[in-house]
């Protein structure tokens, strides 16, 4: 990861620590950082550091929060693809 979004991503998680630390909630969380236009593997990563979880952990926080229903949507379609690649169901 380059300097810049290292920094970006330090910057977005202090903002963000207040937004858990109020409430401890995902969505809310999903909600903030929506708001400031982090999305995608940079909201991942700051959902990570912020509520301190594994990456699983994060993409599930991430993925379920209704704000991410466009994002799940995506991801589904996409994994549907890929299963259908490989041969699978």
């Amino acid at each position: 990861m380059d300097a810049e979004r290292e920094a970006r991503i330090a910057e977005v998680t202090a903002r963000a620590r207040p937004v858990w630390a109020e409430n401890r909630d995902g969505g809310a969380l999903q909600e903030f950082l929506k708001e400031i236009g982090c999305d995608g593997v940079d909201a991942v990563m700051v959902t990570r550091q912020v509520v301190e979880c594994s990456l699983g952990e994060a993409q599930e926080i991430f993925l379920t929060a209704p704000c991410r229903a466009t994002e799940l949507a995506a991801h589904n379609a996409f994994m549907e693809a890929l299963e259908q690649s490989q041969g699978g169901v």
